[in-house]
């Protein structure tokens, strides 16, 4: 089984490109805090997302903003300019949940309600 759920705040905008298909992938990392580490730690993780969801991530994501992601973990493999074998690990997102809406966030705050939103 490969499976992985995170919730962590963006460490910059969303970067967008379009494949030769047509189809979106969205990239942007985030900052996940260790809950267990003994001092304040986070992990650092690479977030992958295709098509329409691709598209709203890019939208609607910004820096500092809290999502939640669930997917796979993809291991890679390469050769950096040093000969070194490299193997970075990125999440695939199956799924995106929203947690922070800018727009939303004083309506939210008078009324005591949190903002969601997912993608598929």
């Amino acid at each position: 089984m490969n499976s992985v759920n995170i919730i962590g705040r963006l460490t910059k905008d969303p970067e967008l490109k379009k494949l030769e298909e047509g189809r979106s992938l969205c990239s942007f990392t985030l900052a996940v805090d260790d809950v267990h580490a003994k001092e304040d730690r986070a992990d650092f993780l690479r977030v992958t997302v295709f098509g329409t969801p691709a598209d709203l991530c890019e939208r609607y994501l910004r820096k500092g903003f809290l999502a939640g992601v669930t997917g796979r973990l993809r291991a890679d493999t390469y050769t950096d300019s040093e000969g070194v074998v490299r193997y970075p690990v990125k999440v695939i997102a199956d799924n995106v949940r929203f947690l922070q809406w800018p727009e939303q966030e004083s309506r939210d705050a008078a009324s005591g309600k949190k903002a969601s939103q997912a993608c598929k």
